[in-house]
C-alpha cells in the first residue's frame, strides 16, 4: 500500500469537505458554503417548488385551539377561515411566514438599522448609521407602547415563531441558504418595526430645508411663482389651532444662488387639475353591475416580493379580505361584508425640523419650553458580519 498517496488522498477529501462547507467573503460578496447550498436533497433546489400549496395538506401548527381552514383559490390567495379571534391571527401569522418570511425579516433590519449583520460593506454601514440616528426603535418602541398588549398582535407573533422553529435547513427560504444565515425569533417590536419603515416610505420625501432656503434667497413671490400652491391645505397641526407657539428661524445674509438674469422667470401653465391622487370611488348607481367600485392610491413603489399580501380572514364577527402587510396582522386595505375601504398619500408636510439649544458644550442639558431638562445619550451598537 502506498501510504504517501493515501495520506494525500485524505488530505485532499478532508480540505475538500471543510472548503465545501464554509462560507467565504470576497470583497464585499458573499458566497455561502457550496456542499449545503448544492446538496440536491436540502440545498437550493429544494426552494424550487411552491410552499403550501399543494392541494389538501396537513399543517401542524402548535397552540390552536380548534381547527383552522385554510384554502387557496385560483390566485393562490389563501383564505383562512378559524372557529375564535386567537386562532384567526396566529394562522395568519404562520401562513404568511410560511410564504413571506425573509421579505419580513430583511425589512425589520432594515428599519432598525441591522443590514450589516448580513451584508457587509460600507454603504449598508452608513444606512444602518441613518436609520438609528432617526430613532426608528424609539419609535417603534413607542408605538408597540401605545398599542398594548393586543391578542392579534401577540397571536400572529406566536404563529411567525411556529413557523420559525418548524424550520431546517432544507426548508430554509432561497434567500438565507444564498445569504448564509438563519432567521431569528420574530417579536412584537419588529411588527411596529414594520409599520415605521411604512411611515418612512411614505413621509420622508420633505423638502423643508431646501424651501426655507429657497423663501430666503429668492422671496414669496418668486417661490409662489415656481412652486405654487393648487391644492389649498388646512393649517398645519399644532396644540392651539391659529396660534404658533415658536418662532421661525431666521436666514441672514446668504448670496442669491442665481444671477439677476436668470432669475426672470414667467409663470408657467396652470397645474392639470386632473392629475394627482387615483383615490375614487363610483356608486353603484352609475355602474353596469350596480355595484359600488373603490380605487385607491397608496403612492408605494413596486417591488418583488410584493409589498402586500392578499388574503381572506375569517372568525366569528369578522370576515374580511384584503391586502396585508407581511408581518402585521389584519388587513390594511380591503372590503368585508358591508364597506370597502383604501388608503392614499396626499404628500403633505409630515416632517418637522427642530433647532436644539444646549445648555453648553457638555450638551448635558437642552431648552424645551423655557426649561433646562436633561439629555439621555445612547451609544448603538452596530455588528457588522465577519
Amino acid at each position: 500500500m502506498n501510504f504517501a498517496k493515501f495520506f494525500t488522498s485524505l488530505a485532499i477529501t478532508l480540505l475538500l469537505i471543510y472548503l465545501m462547507n464554509v462560507g467565504w467573503t470576497i470583497g464585499n460578496t458573499s458566497i455561502p458554503p457550496l456542499g449545503s447550498f448544492l446538496d440536491p436533497f436540502h440545498g437550493f433546489w429544494q426552494n424550487l417548488e411552491p410552499t403550501g400549496y399543494q392541494g389538501k395538506k396537513q399543517l401542524v401548527i402548535p397552540g390552536l385551539k380548534a381547527q383552522v381552514t385554510v384554502v387557496y383559490d385560483s390566485l393562490l390567495i389563501p383564505h383562512i377561515f378559524a372557529q375564535n379571534h386567537d386562532d384567526l391571527y396566529l394562522a395568519q401569522g404562520y401562513i404568511t411566514a410560511m410564504h413571506r418570511l425573509w421579505q419580513m425579516e430583511f425589512q425589520t433590519h432594515a428599519a432598525a438599522g441591522r443590514v450589516s449583520e448580513i451584508v457587509a460593506s460600507d454603504a449598508v454601514l452608513n444606512y444602518d448609521r441613518r436609520q438609528r440616528r432617526l430613532g426608528m426603535v424609539y419609535a417603534a418602541q413607542n408605538a408597540l407602547e401605545s398599542m398594548g398588549n393586543h391578542p392579534a398582535i401577540i397571536q400572529y407573533t406566536e404563529g411567525i415563531n411556529h413557523y420559525i422553529e418548524s424550520l431546517d435547513y432544507n426548508d430554509l427560504p432561497f434567500e438565507y441558504k444564498l445569504l448564509n444565515y438563519e432567521p431569528e425569533p420574530w417579536t412584537t417590536l419588529k411588527c411596529a418595526l414594520l409599520l415605521k419603515n411604512m411611515a418612512q416610505t411614505l413621509n420622508m420625501g420633505d423638502k423643508d430645508i431646501e424651501m426655507t432656503n429657497a423663501l430666503k434667497l429668492f422671496g414669496k413671490e418668486m417661490v409662489d411663482l415656481l412652486y405654487p400652491d393648487n391644492e389649498k391645505s388646512g393649517d398645519p397641526i399644532v396644540e392651539r389651532p391659529g396660534q404658533w407657539d415658536f418662532q421661525p428661524i431666521a436666514l441672514d445674509n446668504l448670496p442669491l444662488a442665481l444671477p439677476d438674469e436668470l432669475m426672470g422667470i414667467k409663470r408657467l401653465a396652470a397645474a392639470d387639475p386632473n392629475t394627482g391622487s387615483n383615490n375614487w370611488a363610483v356608486a353603484g348607481s352609475k355602474t353596469y353591475t350596480g355595484s359600488p367600485m373603490l380605487a385607491g392610491d397608496p403612492h408605494l413603489n413596486l417591488t418583488l416580493p410584493s409589498i402586500w399580501y392578499a388574503v381572506q380572514l375569517h372568525a366569528p364577527g369578522i370576515n374580511t379580505m384584503g391586502a396585508t402587510l407581511p408581518g402585521v396582522p389584519s388587513v390594511i386595505i380591503g372590503f368585508n361584508d358591508s364597506i370597502a375601504w383604501s388608503v392614499t398619500n396626499a404628500q403633505r408636510d409630515l416632517v418637522d425640523w427642530y433647532k436644539v439649544t444646549f445648555k453648553d458644550r457638555s450638551r448635558d442639558q437642552y431648552l424645551l419650553d423655557g426649561k433646562w431638562l436633561n439629555t439621555r445619550k445612547v451609544i448603538e451598537e452596530i455588528k457588522v458580519r465577519g
